[in-house]
């Protein structure tokens, strides 16, 4: 286990009984609306232990990035999107899901001030990945962690 990670593996296990969940409220500004998730013993045993995560723990994980730039006064050079605004909507018919997931994104990063970059976490299947995409120079960097090939439905 990660050394940063004793101190939440400590709470987890000192604190919450099997069943019992944390609620951390999700600002706006990654959500488009303000809302609560909620965490459970299993979610943080399973980020704890490095193991396959969901989006409430990404959203969480979002939102404590999003402090820390905010703290470090870098709030406006990064945004961050949530991964549900981007997932796919449609399963029946592939590129009419990609076309609503583009026209979202479009959305929210519209009338941004030059300079922002956006972070956009995106799972689909089993596998998370990042992508960085700077609107005004037209750009979009794709990580990924296990160096996949690229994916058509996040680089199209």
């Amino acid at each position: 286990m990660n050394m940063a990670m004793r101190p939440l593996a400590y709470y987890a296990h000192s604190s919450m009984r099997q069943g019992n969940q944390i609620e951390v409220p999700i600002p706006y500004t990654i959500m488009t609306f303000e809302m609560p998730v909620y965490l459970s013993f299993e979610d943080i045993y399973e980020f704890i232990n490095l193991q396959e995560i969901n989006v409430n723990c990404i959203l969480v994980y979002m939102r404590y990035l999003e402090e820390l730039c905010r703290i470090n006064g870098q709030a406006e050079k990064f945004a961050f999107v949530s991964p549900t605004l981007i997932s796919p909507v449609r399963t029946d018919i592939e590129d009419a899901g990609m076309k609503e997931r583009a026209d979202s994104l479009i959305s929210f990063i519209r009338d941004t001030p030059k300079g922002r970059l956006y972070l956009v976490p995106h799972n689909r299947g089993r596998h998370w990945v990042l992508g960085v995409i700077d609107p005004w120079e037209d750009l979009v960097l794709y990580f990924d962690p296990l160096r996949d090939k690229k994916r058509d439905d996040f680089t199209s």
